[in-house]
């Protein structure tokens, strides 16, 4: 299979890489447990390769996991990777094959900057989630910068080439506010992440 980005960044040898991402891990983990969900049904949208799905079906060992991603080699590797318990499929965030609020808790980690219509994925997260929604994008300028110290993409400036939007930690919140209605979110700063709570009410 490619070598995706995603990939590449949770195999990372690079020890300042790895504990920033160890350090948006447990923010992403507490948050998700905080919310006291007990044996919930969880969907892992854009999933990638399954790392973050990893990290749910840990802390939720009762829960009924799924991931979706568009990449079939991603599900593929991810499939090859978790337990069987979780159920993998190949998925278009836009068109989530889901009934109105199916899951109890939907995450969309590394998802939104990729997508041509963040706005319209985000209607369709919102859609399948029954009561909490977590989202996670880069927080610019850092992201770049991080990549481009680091000498990533740097004819690009840092920027990943598949990545279409990018926001800032205020931006971000600005874009979630302007695509929600009455639900309540809590934001999170995690180093050159930005992560986002949403509580349908």
């Amino acid at each position: 299979m490619k070598n995706s980005g995603n990939l590449q960044k949770y195999q990372t040898k690079n020890p300042l890489k790895k504990m920033m991402l160890n350090f948006f891990n447990r923010r992403f983990t507490n948050a998700a447990v905080s919310l006291g969900l007990r044996n919930p049904a969880i969907l892992d949208a854009g999933c990638g390769e399954g790392f973050v799905t990893s990290l749910l079906f840990q802390n939720f060992p009762q829960a009924k996991i799924s991931g979706i991603d568009a990449d079939p080699d991603a599900i593929a590797y991810a499939r090859s990777q978790l337990p069987p318990e979780i159920q993998f499929s190949v998925g278009d965030v836009y068109q989530i094959e889901a009934k109105d609020n199916q899951f109890d808790l939907v995450c969309a980690t590394e998802v939104l900057e990729h997508l041509q219509y963040p706005e319209q994925a985000l209607g369709e997260l919102l859609r399948v989630a029954k009561k909490y929604l977590i989202v996670s994008v880069p927080k610019e300028p850092y992201f770049c910068l991080g990549n481009l110290l680091s000498g990533k993409n740097v004819l690009r400036f840092g920027n990943p080439p598949d990545h279409i939007n990018h926001y800032t930690f205020y931006g971000f919140k600005k874009f979630l506010k302007k695509h929600t209605r009455t639900e309540k979110i809590t934001f999170f700063d995690c180093l050159v992440w930005t992560l986002a709570v949403i509580e349908k009410q």
